[in-house]
Parts: C-alpha cells; structure tokens; sequence
C-alpha cells in the first residue's frame, strides 16, 4: 500500500527521532559504565568530574546531529524544511557551547579537588601532558568563535560572505575535537570506540555526500550553463539556465537551489528559489539586487557555468490538504509563488487567489506573465497591492482589513506566504489572531 505525502513524512520523523533517542540512550550508557565509579562516589571532586564527562559526550552528540542538520541530507531536509532545520540549528549551536564549556570546566574543577592543586595547575595539567586536549582548546576557542558570530544581533550586522567563510571553520573545529574523544574520552576504547567511530563517519559521509558530492555530480550530468539573463524590474532579473538532460533534473513549483555561479566573485554559495515550474528544457531564478552579489546578476554573462545545489525545501503543492488557495507574496517572494501557480493553472482545475506587495507599479515582477495566466484559467484572481497610490490599484499594505475585503473565505483555504521576514512574520500573526488554523499555512525563511 503506498502512503499518502503526510502519513509518510510522520512515519520519517517518528523514525528520526527514535534514532536520537537510542543513540542517546546508547551514550549514556557508555557513560555510566565506564564513569559510574565516579558518580557512586561523588567526594572529593568525582560528582564533578562524572558530570564534566557526560557534558563532554553530550556535548559531542549534539555536534554530530548538528553536522547532520547543516549536511542538506535529503532523507531530512526533505521531511523537515529548510526553515526548521535552521531554527533547530542555531538552538543547538547555543546548546553546544553551554555543554562545551560546562565539559573543562567541571573536569578542572573536579580534578583539582580530587589531586589538591589550583584550577590554574590542573588546567596546565590537562593542556601539557593529556592527549589531545590541546587540540580540543583551540577547537573550542573556534567553536566560541563561529557560535558568536550566530547571535541575532551580531549576524545582523554581517555581510553573508563574513559568516559564510568563518563558519567553514566548523569542519577544522570538529577535526581538533574528534582527536580528543578517540584518545581520552569515555567512548575512547572497546566498543564504544568503534560505535564513536561509526557515528562520526556516518555524519560526517552524509555531509561529504549531499553537500559537496551531489551538487558535483549534478554539475557534471547537466552541465549547468547561463542561458540568458532577462530583466524583470529595474531591480530585478531572471537568470535562465540550460544544460544537458534537463528532463531529468526535476523539482517541486516553490523549491529553492543554493547556487555557485563560476564567475569573477560570485563563486559563493546563495540560496534562489526557483520561479518558473518544472519543463524539462529550462531552469530560472529571479533575483533581486539587494547586495553586492545580487546586484550583479545582470551582469553574468552567457555561458557562464552554474553549479546548482538542490532542489531544497518544503514550500510546495504536495503538503497542502485543500483544493482552494490564497497565495500572499511580497516583492520578490513572488518568486516561488509564481512557479507554483504556473503549474496548479496547467495540472488541475484548483481555486486560487494571489495577493502580491509591491513597492511601485514598475516594481511589480512577472505580471505579463500572470496575465497570461489569467487568460486560460478562469479559477485564479489576482490582486496587486502598492504601498503607493496609483489609479486602478489597491494601496497600503496586506493587512487583516484587505484580507477579509479581497478573500471572504480565507478561512476555507491553503495559504502560502513568502515575502520579507518582518512581513511573513506580521501576516502570519494576522492570520492566527483572525482564527485562521496555522496548520495550513506554509512558509519558509531564507536567513542565515
């Protein structure tokens, strides 16, 4: 019998998170049997020193699933989305630090009271003459570094590429610290040696795998090129890409793809949605120049190759329950938006409603392209709302008032949302305080 796409995705994640907690059951485990003693005879600095332990196992178990949220897994990121994956992300990088530092802390304080030296010796101790702690302090002053630059305010102030190339660091941190594990910790001989070994290789191959192999492979099959690039807005334009074997690339209306695109600086990698449906013949992102990368799009000339990670993300036709619509988009996230449109108007005979945000007039992207789609299906409305006054438009912003003006029966209908985060954030509070049940209503959020 063949699951529907919800039964399915319970089924991965009810089998995802069991994994988790046997493994976690699993290093507990390994923990009390070889640091019991210290925990059956808590005096004299042991209750620290069996604590500083598991903070350290721990501490390194949530490292490894953390490697398995950031490795683009498909059997994950497939079932979870971009957005949460992320979310849980940066949670788990804070909770790691926490466990990382609590690790040295209470072995220096616990060792020290147990050998009745001064923390200050038994940290020189631990540096000069323990294997491979050394190495795990300075992967731990990386860590420090990498998670410092992830709080909210400070990552607001850096450019993408700043926290791009410093989180690259991670890989050398988990290097430091997994030489450390294997030669001092609890899971350091026997058994437990050899599951350590297998958990970190299985991450560690699954990153390797998706994140760096695949989008290889995927460059090579099609041979990614720029086919042309066409201006949408003033501000915003369309990179259209070709290759080999097209047809065998598909992917999901309202998907997105990290890009590389092999020009001058711009090899980098950025998240676009894709803004046209699944054709076999071409693939497009539409971009809007907000920064020194974006703004050089229209400059790309043709040729150019492109190596395309993904498709990613869970914003797509397949998780929606009803057959009636309301599509929110503002500005440029009108992009994955449209390509979902586009395929629902030529596959199926559903009811939907677009209302799209936009600055000015000339900042409206794809409208010739939606009236198009208005001409052929009779079952899609369209509502263009400017922050401007122009004759023949809505003006103001999506608000509670507008939707229950222009949509009376949102209530009965499967939204999908995509603009800036502070609007996304803003119109889903809308909806919630409007009694609209948030289970059906989709979004994602490209942040970093």
């Amino acid at each position: 019998m063949k699951l529907d796409y919800h039964t399915k995705n319970k089924l991965i994640k009810f089998s995802l998170l069991s994994l988790i907690v046997l493994n976690l059951f699993i290093i507990i485990s390994l923990w009390w049997a070889n640091s019991g003693y210290y925990v059956r005879n808590p005096s004299n600095g042991n209750g620290l020193i069996a604590l500083g332990r598991i903070f350290g196992l721990l501490g390194a178990y949530t490292l490894i699933i953390q490697i398995m949220l950031v490795s683009r897994t498909k059997w994950i990121e497939g079932v979870f989305g971009f957005d949460k994956l992320n979310k849980l992300h940066r949670l788990i990088g804070y909770s790691i630090l926490i466990l990382l530092l609590n690790h040295p802390l209470f072995l220096i304080i616990g060792y020290a009271n147990t050998n009745q030296v001064s923390y200050v010796t038994q940290l020189s101790e631990f540096l000069t003459n323990w294997n491979g702690v050394l190495y795990a302090f300075f992967g731990l002053i990386t860590f420090i570094l990498i998670i410092s630059i992830s709080i909210a305010i400070v990552r607001k102030r850096l450019r993408y590429e700043t926290w791009y190339f410093v989180h690259l660091l991670t890989y050398l941190s988990l290097a430091l610290v997994f030489k450390h594990q294997v030669q001092t910790a609890d899971v350091s001989f026997g058994v437990g040696l050899y599951y350590w070994y297998f958990l970190n290789i299985f991450a560690i191959g699954n990153l390797l795998l998706y994140r760096f192999l695949r989008p290889l492979y995927l460059f090579k099959k099609h041979h990614f090129v720029v086919d042309k690039v066409v201006e949408e807005t003033p501000d915003t334009w369309s990179l259209y890409v070709t290759g080999k074997n097209l047809d065998k690339f598909y992917f999901n209306a309202g998907q997105y793809a990290n890009i590389n695109i092999l020009a001058k600086k711009m090899w980098y990698t950025h998240p676009f949605s894709f803004s046209s449906a699944y054709n076999g013949k071409f693939i497009r992102f539409t971009i809007k120049g907000l920064g020194d990368y974006t703004n050089k799009i229209s400059g790309v000339a043709k040729g150019t190759r492109i190596v395309i990670d993904g498709p990613l993300g869970l914003f797509i036709r397949e998780r929606a329950q009803k057959n009636k619509f309301l599509f929110i988009a503002g500005g440029i996230g009108i992009t994955p938006i449209r390509a979902m449109i586009e395929l629902i108007s030529t596959t199926q005979s559903n009811d939907m409603i677009l209302l799209f945000g936009s600055r000015t007039e000339k900042d409206i992207a794809f409208k010739k392209e939606f009236d198009k789609i208005l001409e052929h299906c009779q079952t899609f409305k369209i509502t263009y709302i400017l922050s401007t006054q122009i004759a023949g438009y809505e003006s103001g912003y999506i608000d509670k008032e507008k939707i229950i003006r222009l949509v009376p029966d949102f209530l009965e209908r499967e939204v999908f949302l995509c603009g800036p985060p502070v609007m996304m954030q803003k119109t889903a509070l809308n909806l919630k305080e409007m009694g609209f049940d948030t289970k059906y209503l989709h979004f994602e959020k490209f942040s970093f």
